[in-house]
């Protein structure tokens, strides 16, 4: 987990792959944070405006989100990548 100075605000950030989405954003920009970051530019990020699912983003600024994904999941795979590299 990111220390809470270090959490991502979607909105706060420039992000040229918006350009390129090839599918409508599903997540709103200024209620989404980065709260798992990969130590690549990637994140598991959550949009509070969406609560009630429990899903997270996959979301990497050279790629497609993934969206609906389990934020644990995520989060334990990289953490056991992490401590294997």
């Amino acid at each position: 987990m990111l220390e809470s100075n270090d959490i991502v605000v979607f909105d706060d950030e420039e992000w040229g792959i918006l350009d390129d989405l090839k599918h409508p954003l599903k997540i709103y920009l200024p209620t989404t944070f980065g709260i798992f970051g990969s130590g690549m530019g990637g994140y598991v990020a959550v949009d509070l405006s969406d609560c009630d699912s429990c899903k997270a983003t996959l979301w990497f600024s050279n790629r497609q989100p993934k969206y609906d994904i389990n934020f644990w999941d995520i989060v334990d795979e990289w953490i056991v990548l992490g401590m294997q590299g």
